[in-house]
């Protein structure tokens, strides 16, 4: 999704947050979360039939909530549908890199570096 969508923060959560049904993910490290004014969508897993299969979704809180979880969800199915089986490309370079120098592709400006990510 960081490949695709640009202000998307992770939104952290104890396991005691998801028993309390607070969240429905919970991961100290967060889980990715498309965050628009005071909406926001965050992204989901499910355990399905199959024993150590599971299915991806989204969930959004807020007035534009749902619109974002469709977008989060479609970005889901564009990514399974087109990259499942593929490794991103990526590629870090100093903060000061002149344009025609970076490669084309995805890119996310960090304080100190131009992060550069495409996929085969």
């Amino acid at each position: 999704m960081t490949t695709a969508l640009d202000n998307l923060p992770l939104l952290a959560a104890k396991p005691g947050a998801r028993k309390r049904g607070l969240v429905a993910s919970a991961s100290p490290l967060g889980v990715p979360t498309l965050v628009e004014g005071g909406s926001f969508a965050y992204r989901t897993v499910r355990a399905t039939e199959e024993e150590d299969r599971f299915e991806l979704g989204a969930i959004g809180h807020g007035q534009h909530g749902e619109q974002l979880a469709q977008r989060v969800v479609s970005e889901i199915q564009t990514w399974d549908r087109e990259h499942r089986s593929d490794r991103a490309h990526i590629e870090v370079r100093p903060a000061g890199t002149p344009e025609d120098r970076l490669p084309a592709g995805r890119r996310i400006e960090r304080r100190h570096t131009r992060v550069t990510i495409t996929w085969p």
